[in-house]
């Protein structure tokens, strides 16, 4: 597996497998809203290992499937994070690089900044690799009444990126089969992207008919409700799991507004 395939569901058997969709996807809506509302280094570094605890414990994703799909993340959150540090000004001096001094607000800022977002990366991949498409797709029409349109179009967006990764392999494998041979570098790339787009473009707009044919075929729109063989329900487990992220969300948010929130630097001032 590659990181262009990461971000795919794959089946399993650990808790967040067991969850049904939408307590799931209430998690992570959650942990968006704890990551983007908190603004102080030491609270991003909690949420960030208890999204960790559960990717690797609670998920059970080998630390292979994490790294391949959120390594090239993590890079841009570190250049993130060292050229914030050096270039965001501030008051107290936490220490010195080579003489430039290094200040503990703008270091704090930067590695909260820098942490939300492969936060907000690394919730996504244990969503997507542990979520069917097809049960939130269901879910959201059984459970949130939302109109079942809507929730097909969500379950076809959800598909799309990992079906246009599949087509990219068949025609890297079909030009390599007629001796087309990859090229290094950027502007191999470059010119790797230019190759790929036309058969790409092909193949979806094939993919597009034949479902939109299927959909056809099945009365898709016809009625204004659908029925389903099988339909996800929430679980004691799944309740439990949004009580508790709904009251953090609230404590938090609370906590915020009533100003009981201080922040204390990583980084402390010299």
């Amino acid at each position: 597996m590659n990181r262009s395939t990461a971000f795919q569901f794959r089946a399993g058997n650990s808790f967040f497998h067991h969850l049904d969709p939408l307590t799931k996807f209430a998690w992570l809506v959650a942990i968006s809203l704890l990551a983007f509302g908190a603004y102080i280094a030491w609270v991003q570094i909690l949420i960030t290992v208890a999204v960790l605890f559960t990717a690797f414990v609670l998920a059970r994703l080998a630390f292979l499937v994490v790294f391949r799909g959120t390594w090239l993340f993590g890079v841009a959150c570190l250049s993130f994070l060292v050229i914030q540090t050096l270039t965001l000004p501030g008051t107290h001096v936490a220490f010195t690089i080579f003489g430039h001094p290094i200040y503990a607000e703008s270091a704090d800022y930067a590695l909260a900044s820098a942490l939300r977002i492969y936060t907000i990366i690394l919730s996504s991949l244990v969503f997507v690799r542990t979520t069917d498409p097809r049960e939130l797709a269901i879910a959201l029409v059984t459970q949130m009444r939302v109109p079942y349109r809507i929730a097909y179009a969500f379950f076809i967006a959800l598909r799309i990126v990992p079906t246009i990764e599949e087509e990219i392999k068949t025609i890297r494998a079909a030009q390599a089969v007629r001796g087309v041979v990859r090229q290094r570098g950027i502007a191999g790339r470059i010119g790797e992207t230019k190759r790929y787009a036309m058969p790409l473009l092909v193949g979806s707009l094939r993919k597009a008919s034949m479902m939109v044919m299927s959909m056809e075929a099945r009365a898709f729109g016809a009625y204004p409700q659908r029925t389903f063989v099988e339909a996800p329900r929430m679980t004691p487990a799944g309740v439990a799991v949004c009580t508790v992220m709904g009251v953090l969300v609230i404590a938090w948010y609370g906590a915020l507004m009533l100003g009981y929130v201080h922040s204390f630097y990583v980084f402390a001032p010299a």
